[in-house]
C-alpha cells in the first residue's frame, strides 16, 4: 500500500519605494513524504525557497521587472518507486537513490506599452538546475539526476492595431539548454514562433497565424539498432525536421448567430511533435 502526502505553503509581501518602484519577497515551503508500504524506508523531503522582485511601473502597468527565485521538486513516487510498461511496450523503472531537484532563475523583462494600439514586451531568463530529474531511455526506463543543467532564453510578443480593420501580433521564443556533463537535452526546440493578423471587413472577420519552430533531437527508443555500453543501451538519436504550419478562421457574425469555418495546417503538411506519432493533415471545422 504505497502513500505520497505533499504540502506546501507560502508567503509573499510587496512594498512600495516610490516614484513607481516596488519591491516583492516570498518565501515557499514545501514538504513530501513518500512511503513505498512493506515496511521499506519512508522518505522526507522539506525545502525553504526565497523569491524576490524589483518592479517599475510606467502608465500603470508593470514596465521593468527584474525576479530572482528559487524552486524545489520532489521525485515522485512513481520516480522513485514505480516499476510497469508502458503503451508501447517500454518497462519504466522507478529509482530509489533519485534526489530532489533545485533551481535558480533569474528573469529580466521590460514591458513597453506605447499605446492602446501599440504595445510590446521582452523578457530574458537564465536558470541553473541541480540534480534535474529525468529519464534515461535504456532497458528499463529508469528516472536519474542529470548533476546540472542551465537554461537561458529569449521571450518577445507584440500587439500592433493600427486601425479598427486590422490588427497584427505575434510572439518569438528561444531556448538554450546544456548539460554541464555534454550529455544532449532531447525534446526541446531552440526556437518558436507564431505570427497572426486579424482583418475585419463587412463580409467576414479573417483570422490567419502561422507556427513555426526550429527542429529537435530525440532518442530513437524504438530503434532495434542501438549499443550496448557496459549494462546500459545507447539509442541512437535522430532529429525532427524544422516546420512551419499556417491555419485560417472566416468568421461572421449576424445578429445573435456567429458561424466560423476553420481550417488547420492549411498546407496539409506531414509532420510529428514526438517520434512516431504523425499530427493530423489539414482539417477543417465548421
Amino acid at each position: 500500500s504505497p502513500s505520497q502526502f505533499s504540502f506546501g505553503s507560502f508567503f509573499q509581501s510587496k512594498y512600495s519605494i516610490g516614484n513607481g518602484w516596488s519591491m516583492g519577497t516570498g518565501l515557499r515551503y514545501d514538504f513530501r513524504n513518500s512511503d513505498p508500504g512493506n515496511g521499506y524506508t519512508i522518505r522526507e523531503y522539506t525545502n525553504w525557497s526565497p523569491k524576490f522582485n524589483l518592479m517599475y511601473s510606467m502608465k500603470g502597468q508593470h514596465a521593468f521587472t527584474i525576479a530572482y527565485s528559487e524552486g524545489f521538486r520532489a521525485p515522485s513516487l512513481s520516480e522513485l518507486y514505480l516499476q510497469h510498461s508502458s503503451s508501447y511496450g517500454l518497462t519504466m523503472q522507478g529509482n530509489p537513490n533519485v534526489l530532489p531537484e533545485r533551481v535558480q532563475a533569474v528573469e529580466l523583462a521590460y514591458d513597453h506599452p506605447h499605446s492602446k494600439s501599440w504595445h510590446w514586451r521582452i523578457a530574458t531568463f537564465y536558470n541553473q538546475y541541480e540534480n534535474m530529474i529525468d529519464f534515461v531511455y535504456s532497458l528499463p526506463i529508469i528516472a536519474v539526476n542529470r548533476e546540472g543543467v542551465t537554461g537561458k532564453g529569449l521571450e518577445y510578443q507584440f500587439n500592433w492595431r493600427p486601425n479598427k480593420s486590422i490588427s497584427f501580433s505575434g510572439q518569438y521564443e528561444y531556448l538554450d539548454m546544456n548539460d554541464r556533463s555534454g550529455d544532449p537535452i532531447l525534446y526541446r526546440s531552440k526556437h518558436r514562433g507564431l505570427l497572426s493578423t486579424q482583418l475585419h471587413t463587412s463580409i467576414a472577420d479573417v483570422h490567419v497565424s502561422v507556427r513555426t519552430w526550429s527542429e529537435q533531437q530525440y532518442d530513437d527508443f524504438l530503434s532495434h539498432d542501438y549499443e550496448m555500453v557496459g549494462s546500459k543501451i545507447i539509442f541512437p538519436i535522430k532529429t525532427l525536421p524544422a516546420q512551419t504550419i499556417p491555419e485560417i478562421i472566416l468568421s461572421k457574425k449576424i445578429n445573435s448567430y456567429k458561424a466560423s469555418l476553420k481550417i488547420s495546417n492549411l498546407l496539409d503538411t506531414s509532420y510529428e511533435l514526438i517520434q512516431d506519432y504523425p499530427m493530423p493533415g489539414r482539417t477543417w471545422h465548421v
